[in-house]
């Protein structure tokens, strides 16, 4: 009974290292199409699994997977608020006035392909 519980502690953990690793990953390798970057909630699911292992005392794979959990959702809340930084600075007609007619049509272009996604 005892090596069974073990195991399933065990799976537990490694998902939790796994997800946390994984929401590290996807916030610096991909760009956020959903308006979320993917790293916020992989990252609290990492922290969720590594939460349900600690039954009877938390281990190394499961501190791991909280303290990668939520350096992921610390990196997709930063991209999150650099991404709305840009967005709230482009309605500023100053820095509009800085770019030429070319580089807005590019910028305009991707904005509508994010908001349009």
């Amino acid at each position: 009974m005892k090596n069974t519980e073990e195991k399933i502690k065990n799976r537990w953990e490694n998902r939790s290292l796994v997800f946390g690793i994984i929401s590290i990953l996807s916030c610096m390798c991909a760009m956020p199409t959903s308006g979320v970057p993917l790293g916020i909630p992989i990252g609290i699911f990492a922290i969720a699994f590594a939460v349900i292992s600690a039954k009877g005392g938390m281990r190394g794979k499961a501190v791991a997977g909280i303290v990668t959990g939520t350096f992921g959702i610390v990196i997709g809340l930063i991209i999150y608020a650099m991404i709305l930084f840009v967005v709230v600075q482009l309605r500023d007609k100053r820095i509009l006035n800085q770019f030429r007619p070319e580089q807005l049509k590019v910028i305009q272009d991707y904005i509508q392909l994010y908001i349009t996604h």
